[in-house]
């Protein structure tokens, strides 16, 4: 973490404007780090009502922010997108008070880009787990 040579600051201004906003994205009130040039990295602080009943966060939670990781990845090169489909491998428990996402675009054609998403637990001294892998496809909105 720190030095983000991809970073582009007016592409991170749009996403915090109208994406992170509204709806789910606002709830989970996750922190964008850097955007641009086909990757990402949010940051999650976990709150109690994200964890399932072992306590560790719940899968869903998760999956949804590899997702959206993947998606906003692919819009920095593609503009408008949604998520057509994604896999997710668990790998581990989610236990820390903190989840770090990076996301970098694989492959992009006019229709379609292909996005891997991995998740990781930060422990209070910076250390980095991964906890999760993830692939999306994204789908390109044609005006």
């Amino acid at each position: 973490m720190g030095s983000y040579p991809y970073a582009e600051p007016e592409t991170e201004k749009l996403l915090r404007e109208f994406a992170m906003a509204k709806g789910f994205n606002a709830w989970l009130n996750f922190e964008l780090l850097a955007a641009g040039q086909g990757q990402i990295e949010i940051r999650q602080t976990v709150s109690d009502d994200m964890l399932q009943h072992h306590g560790f966060v719940h899968g869903g939670v998760v999956g949804a922010l590899a997702d959206t990781a993947c998606s906003w990845a692919a819009a920095t090169l593609a503009g408008d997108v949604v998520t057509s489909s994604y896999t997710i491998q668990l790998l581990a428990p989610a236990l820390a008070p903190t989840l770090l996402v990076r996301a970098q675009l694989i492959k992009k054609t006019r229709r379609n880009a292909s996005v891997e998403a991995k998740v990781y637990c930060l422990a209070e001294d910076g250390t980095e787990r991964l906890v999760a892998n993830a692939l999306a496809s994204i789908a390109i909105v044609q005006s």
